[in-house]
């Protein structure tokens, strides 16, 4: 298992001075279009709790091992960061941006790369009783993101902005999303509906912000509406 940013780790990304919740998320002028966009792995607010059952219960069906809870839980934490980060992926490719899942250590200089990190935390509507989570029945989990530019002049800092998941049922390419998510991930087989819903809502409202930043940047061209070839006019006789 990677060593990864999702152990309940307190570090917080400095975000200070540069969020913003409007759509208008252009904080510098000029910035070059990135060659990728690099989506890195999530860090947990301790406040979070992440519970899927079913899918643990699979797992350890198909490791013919009872896990320990510990185990249980961090590989549950891993997988939904998985499934979050590859959402996000597949609706910033959908834009017409290369994207991918990655870290900061794995780009260099040259790649001209635009890194996407956040951190889930509690936000509103949260239920008291249970806390702000994702599965068994819990909600209320946001996304506090930085997006930094990584090029030939070093690490620049862009924006910040805070995404909850999008209500109602999101559309997903749920072939798409299984395709970007890291092979030993999809191994581990499926989340639960509710848990996997939860986790697409939130990586499809994160990956419109990036589509909404990119678009202000000039970043990207809607395509003009496919011209529908003219209609032949029937000859009838006379």
């Amino acid at each position: 298992m990677r060593a990864i940013a999702i152990c309940l780790s307190l570090a917080a990304l400095a975000l200070a001075g540069c969020q913003t919740d409007g759509l208008n998320l252009t904080s510098t002028n000029g910035t070059p279009k990135p060659k990728t966009v690099v989506v890195t792995d999530f860090v947990y607010s301790p406040d979070v709790t992440v519970i899927d059952r079913g899918y643990t219960v699979r797992l350890s069906r198909k490791e013919k091992n009872d896990l320990p809870f510990h185990i249980r839980k961090e590989r549950t934490l891993a997988r939904v960061n998985d499934e979050i980060v590859a959402a996000i992926v597949v609706t910033v490719r959908a834009a017409g941006l290369e994207a991918a899942p990655g870290s900061v250590e794995g780009v260099s200089l040259k790649d001209n790369a635009l890194i996407v990190s956040g951190r889930l935390v509690p936000g509103e509507g949260a239920d008291k009783g249970k806390g702000a989570g994702i599965g068994d029945g819990r909600k209320g989990v946001v996304a506090e993101m930085s997006m930094e530019e990584l090029g030939t002049f070093g690490k620049k800092k862009l924006t910040g902005f805070t995404a909850q998941p999008a209500s109602g049922k999101v559309k997903v390419d749920l072939a798409a999303i299984a395709a970007a998510l890291p092979p030993d991930s999809a191994a581990a087989g499926r989340l639960s509906p509710d848990v996997e819903a939860q986790t697409h809502a939130l990586g499809r409202a994160i990956g419109d912000r990036i589509v909404a930043y990119a678009r202000a940047q000039g970043w990207l061209r809607d395509a003009a509406p496919a011209v529908e070839p003219e209609k032949k006019e029937k000859k009838t006789g006379v």
